[in-house]
């Protein structure tokens, strides 16, 4: 697991000291060692921590004949065959890292390369002969990779902040994607809330010429087509457990200590047991907890009962301990990007304390999206048979105010004008009474509104998790994984997101995804064969968060602080009355209170520890690994 970044500049040499800014920014990422690449105009660079071969395997790597320069960041899962396949086509391979194998199947397969590999990664290729930067992102968007771009010079790397080692680059927000954020608490890809600065979007692949041309396309998205099989819940059990099986297998390949985060509930349940039946040595699970003085919050008892039926031991971490204002603040530079997600509090806890032990950590996010477990995807079930009742009963029964009367105006709705994600934060109506006029405007930037134009042949269902997959799945759940696992030096593996499982997930039919009261039926079914009922049967929890709470209690300062405080009042972005009417409300009378609250909150925070403070904090990172520079950075 790495952190790259590079440049590739049109009007004067790339200097070592920008690649050096660059890597010192992501030091982070990859504390055991450093490589570089500098041509003229071009610098490739790394850091890495050495997970596979970790005496060898430095980058960047080259082809035999240091034409095709290659750094990488990530795991490659089928590593053993691509191996052999290179080693068989007469390829030299100099260690066991798996990234070894890219240089070589670019140079048999050109810009295709990217379809023979399974992993998460992201990876810049340099070839000299053509004169072409290739940039690429995994499919279902775990690893991160951005892009500064200006007329004179281009720019990317796995977090933002280290284009701020770059002299040119200046952080400038972009205030008429803040109605993006404030609908789904994460900015959709392609964009991010700083002008020129975009991230590639999951599964997409970027090459650009010497000349300056720039080719963009999709390599994979997920498969979002009406299933049409005849096969019984049986046939669907026995292929998703055959095949998450062997993804659990290649996840637990690690040259280094390697655990799981258990949580209790199913998703990482399962993964826990099949972990279990495959190491010779138990594997070590980590459980977030909190106090009793969160009442209906702790789950450890659950994670207890996993644990000991599957017989791995358990490592209990009482995560409220580590929530404070000043961490809360921390996490805001962290995060790299605006996030509104309070789940990143207790993950933020369990991976610190994680990392003190292991290198290596398996998690159970992405299950969800592509099982369809959220309760809001069980309303889109519901609807459709509301939908049956005539459209003219509906409208009376809502105009009534008849119980059941919300149901009756929501099917009137279309799905894509609807839902705005399992994230939804602030409505529409909402986000004009919040924003200033200037800034009200449309919250579907892009490549969103164009999702939704050309969702009309998809099911509510399917529209939904198609959303979340492409958006909600790689710019939140897993971007926040990656930042907290990469903060600590800690690579968090995500089974459910092998691209394989997901196409095979979305491929289920929607009768056997949800029904008769059950949620992701046939993953349910698969946990079964692994685990005791109690378990399986158990309703979803999902990663309970006492915000409520937290916002009226230690974070409430530096809520109403940093709100009302000078420098958010003087960007003019929001209503002040507005903020602090919402601010007034947070309590358990009104629960969506503190979930908009913390997402305005995070928002300020980045806007000041990251766009404002963060050139100094890549300075102070700089000056700790390499020592002062001699001349300006």
């Amino acid at each position: 697991m790495c952190g790259i970044a590079g440049v590739w500049r049109k009007d004067r040499p790339v200097q070592a000291e920008e690649l050096q800014g660059m890597l010192g920014a992501l030091i982070h990422r990859g504390p055991d060692d450093e490589g570089r690449f500098v041509e003229r105009n071009l610098g490739l660079g790394m850091r890495r921590l050495s997970i596979m071969d970790v005496a060898h395997g430095q980058q960047p790597y080259f082809s035999e004949d240091r034409q095709i320069i290659a750094v990488f960041n990530g795991e490659i899962y089928n590593y053993p065959e691509l191996q052999a396949r290179v080693t068989a086509a007469g390829h030299q391979l100099n260690s066991h890292a798996d990234g070894e194998v890219l240089v070589h199947l670019y140079e048999e397969f050109g810009a295709d390369f990217v379809h023979q590999i399974s992993g998460m990664f992201a990876i810049a290729l340099w070839d000299r002969r053509r004169q072409q930067l290739i940039l690429t992102r995994d499919r279902v968007g775990q690893k991160p990779l951005y892009v500064w771009e200006t007329p004179e010079r281009w720019a990317f790397a796995s977090e933002i902040k280290a284009f701020l080692a770059l002299p040119e680059f200046e952080p400038v927000v972009d205030p008429h994607l803040l109605p993006a954020y404030l609908a789904h608490r994460f900015v959709p890809a392609p964009h991010t809330l700083l002008k020129n600065v975009t991230k590639l979007r999951p599964g997409e692949i970027v090459v650009m010429h010497r000349d300056g041309r720039r080719q963009r396309r999709l390599y994979w998205e997920p498969r979002l087509v009406e299933p049409q099989s005849s096969q019984d819940m049986t046939y669907w059990v026995d292929r998703l457990d055959g095949l998450l099986s062997d993804v659990v297998t290649s996840h637990l390949a690690s040259d280094v200590p390697l655990g799981i985060f258990l949580s209790g509930g199913l998703d990482s349940s399962v993964l826990a047991a099949m972990a279990a039946q495959k190491m010779d040595n138990p594997i070590e699970a980590w459980s977030a907890s909190f106090r009793d003085n969160y009442p209906g919050y702790d789950e450890f008892a659950w994670a207890e009962k996993v644990a000991g039926s599957v017989g791995v031991p358990l490592h209990r971490v009482e995560v409220d301990m580590a929530i404070s204002p000043e961490r809360v603040r921390e996490l805001a530079y962290v995060l790299d990007e605006p996030m509104g997600d309070p789940t990143v509090l207790p993950l933020d806890g369990v991976a610190r304390t994680a990392a003190d032990k292991e290198t290596v950590m398996i998690s159970g996010e992405g299950a969800d999206e592509i099982f369809a477990g959220y309760a809001g995807y069980g309303e889109a079930q519901s609807l459709r048979r509301v939908r049956q009742i005539p459209s003219w009963i509906r409208r009376l029964w809502a105009r009534q105010g008849w119980p059941g009367a919300g149901a009756m105006s929501r099917a009137e709705i279309p799905i894509s004008e609807r839902y705005r994600g399992v994230g939804y934060t602030f409505s529409p109506d909402e986000q004009a009474s919040l924003l200033q006029a200037e800034w009200a405007r449309s919250d579907r930037p892009g490549a969103v509104a164009e999702y939704w134009k050309e969702s009309g042949h998809l099911s509510d269902l399917q529209a939904m998790q198609g959303f979340d997959v492409k958006w909600f799945l790689p710019d939140d759940v897993l971007l926040k994984a990656d930042r907290i696992g990469m903060h600590y030096n800690l690579e968090i593996r995500v089974p459910y997101c092998d691209h394989d499982v997901v196409d095979l997930a979305l491929a289920i039919p929607l009768s056997l995804r949800r029904g008769r009261g059950t949620d992701k039926r046939v993953l349910r079914e698969v946990a079964r064969r692994h685990l005791p009922d109690t378990v399986v049967n158990r309703p979803k929890k999902g990663f309970p968060t006492p915000l409520t709470s937290l916002l009226g209690g230690k974070l409430s300062e530096i809520s109403w602080d940093t709100l009302l405080g000078e420098p958010a009042t003087n960007r003019q972005w929001f209503k002040k009355a507005y903020v602090e009417d919402l601010l007034s409300r947070v309590g358990p009378d009104h629960p969506n209170a503190a979930r908009q609250v913390y997402s305005l909150l995070m928002l300020e925070l980045w806007v000041q520890e990251l766009v404002e403070n963060g050139p100094t904090q890549v300075r102070q990172h700089q000056d700790r690994y390499y020592g002062a520079p001699t001349s300006p950075i």
